[in-house]
């Protein structure tokens, strides 16, 4: 089926988007957008980069990276409003970093067991997060191969990026030979006055194997005629983004009861089901939402991501 009834106004201007590497692909994110949230994990190990709260040059470094993370060994965390206790294991690991660093092993109440090594450098801090199941081992005080593997490839600059490079929020992976990777982002541009909230997410995940092909207003279908909403279909094409042919759709959900306090709403995705174990080709979701109300912006701003997506070879071949 090829539908197109979702061109914006071809006498507007294009949105000005910035571009942002996320992974292993260059995001346009239009310039009303604020971040909300990032997630990554390579290799099966979770990187966050934090700010330094106390400052890497304020007193003692490792005193500074210990003030900047907020918990001592021992203590007790909040974790979804239940207090629950855990043992810490920390030991210094600078030597090993090159900066001031710390390893915390912890025993979780449930059956996870987390070794974090939270590295000061001098722009951030850098977390690097192995979880795995309880039974595989006790406390642990060195790092262990995966983890400082992924360490010693990473880079904070903006000096001959090359094109294989995975991008984080700041920073980003060289030459490290992956078996997995997740990168994830969303943005939102806030209300303000008779602006409309409009949220924009994307995520990639390698996967060994292709997944199913997207059917996206298909799987949509079955859940309107049992919740007795309207379905209208504005966008359903195959549509090529950074060399990779997904499926572009875009749709309005609108309750049929006319005293229902939903509002319409208004969906942009695409969809790539990957080509399985291929870094440069994974699974990849695209999504802009919003309530219809704010349709010309939304489609204007879709149109915008779409036509600028790239990937990080082709963007810094260029």
């Amino acid at each position: 089926m090829l539908v197109d009834t979702a061109s914006p106004d071809p006498e507007l201007p294009p949105f000005p988007v910035v571009m942002r590497p996320v992974g292993r692909f260059v995001l346009p994110v239009p310039e009303s957008m604020e971040l909300s949230a990032a997630w990554f994990k390579v290799n099966g190990i979770a990187v966050e980069e934090l700010p330094w709260k106390s400052g890497p040059q304020q007193g003692r470094a490792m005193d500074a990276l210990r003030r900047s993370l907020g918990t001592d060994a021992g203590g007790a965390h909040e974790i979804t409003g239940l207090a629950v206790r855990e043992r810490w294991d920390e030991t210094d690991v600078s030597d090993l970093c090159g900066f001031p660093a710390l390893l915390r092993c912890c025993n979780g109440s449930k059956a996870d067991h987390n070794l974090e090594v939270h590295i000061g450098m001098p722009d951030l801090i850098l977390r690097l997060t192995d979880n795995r199941p309880f039974d595989t081992c006790g406390p642990c005080l060195t790092i262990n191969g995966p983890i400082l593997n992924l360490f010693r490839h990473y880079r904070h600059d903006d000096v001959r990026v090359p094109s294989e490079s995975f991008f984080f929020s700041a920073g980003r992976v060289e030459g490290l030979k992956t078996w997995s990777e997740q990168a994830g982002i969303s943005l939102e541009r806030p209300p303000a006055g008779s602006l409309q909230r409009i949220r924009l997410r994307f995520a990639t995940h390698l996967f060994a194997h292709p997944c199913d092909p997207p059917r996206i207003t298909e799987v949509v279908k079955s859940v309107t005629s049992k919740y007795r909403i309207d379905l209208k279909i504005l966008r359903s094409r195959e549509r090529i983004l950074a060399g990779l042919n997904g499926l572009e759709e875009i749709y309005i959900l609108q309750p049929k009861d006319k005293a229902c306090p939903d509002a319409p709403r208004l969906t942009a995705c695409w969809e790539y089901e990957g080509a399985g174990g291929d870094p440069q080709k994974p699974h990849i979701e695209l999504k802009l939402s919003c309530r219809a109300e704010a349709r010309e912006d939304a489609l204007r701003m879709w149109d915008a991501v779409v036509t600028n997506f790239s990937s990080v070879r082709r963007h810094y071949a260029t």
